[in-house]
């Protein structure tokens, strides 16, 4: 289950979780406590403690192996960042001399459905907008973008057709959202491309690459923009944009 804003007692659980997966409060095998425990170590029922670790699953920290346990996933690299210190795709390639150009796949407007209204904390009957885009450097595909909004929160006029596409997340919010996303969370997990995103990046489906889950959040944790933007292993090795001013 994932949602864009979860119960402040779920929220304060997933939190604590955390910290013990940071400060490595683990078996030798990764492994985290059973629900029994972390139900009495936390002082919440187990459904609590089911639902933040579901969130935590989704968000690609842990792993849970049915008739196993749930283990925590060594290579999952985790950025939280505020927007004062803005990195991007754009500036990221760009900083590395490398010429971008994105093209603009698809815009689409459809109704949530499950999955994304509780990724955005939305009902399932919102309309949102879908906007697919390819990044190229040097005219060579190196990541494949797919984000969601709902379509409430942009400004009134704004027409997700015309917005402008090729700037940066950060400028998009300045010229075209309601409100401003106050902090980002990234998640970069390791995964093997389905067919269309190997089709676009011109690679085999059995190629490793990364996955960057990006979510844009106002100041009380609401999501405001979630994407997932593919992007070849290579590109790795670029500098990431901080500070820029």
């Amino acid at each position: 289950m994932a949602t864009g804003k979860l119960p402040i007692l779920v929220q304060q659980t997933y939190e604590e979780i955390k910290t013990i997966i940071e400060n490595r409060e683990l078996e030798p095998s990764g492994q985290l406590p059973s629900e029994n425990i972390l139900s009495a170590k936390l002082n919440v029922s187990r459904a609590t403690i089911r639902t933040a670790l579901a969130r935590l699953e989704y968000d690609g920290l842990i792993l849970r192996v049915h008739g196993k346990g749930t283990f925590i996933r060594e290579k999952t690299i985790n950025l939280e960042t505020s927007l004062k210190e803005k990195w991007d795709f754009i500036p990221m390639l760009e900083e590395n001399g490398r010429k971008v150009k994105i093209e603009l796949l698809k815009i689409h407007h459809r109704s949530a459905g499950t999955d994304d209204a509780n990724l955005l904390n939305v009902r399932a009957t919102t309309e949102i907008v879908e906007v697919t885009r390819l990044y190229l450097a040097d005219n060579f595909p190196v990541i494949y973008s797919r984000n969601i909004f709902p379509r409430n929160a942009l400004r009134k006029g704004a027409d997700p057709v015309l917005m402008n596409y090729q700037c940066t997340a950060y400028e998009l919010f300045k010229e075209s959202f309601i409100e401003s996303a106050d902090s980002s969370q990234t998640d970069l997990l390791p995964v093997l491309p389905n067919e269309q995103v190997a089709k676009h990046l011109k690679i085999s489906t059995i190629t490793p690459i990364f996955l960057f889950k990006d979510f844009f959040m106002t100041e009380n944790g609401r999501i405001l923009l979630a994407g997932e933007n593919y992007m070849h292993e290579d590109l790795l090795k670029l500098r990431f944009l901080s500070n820029p001013y």
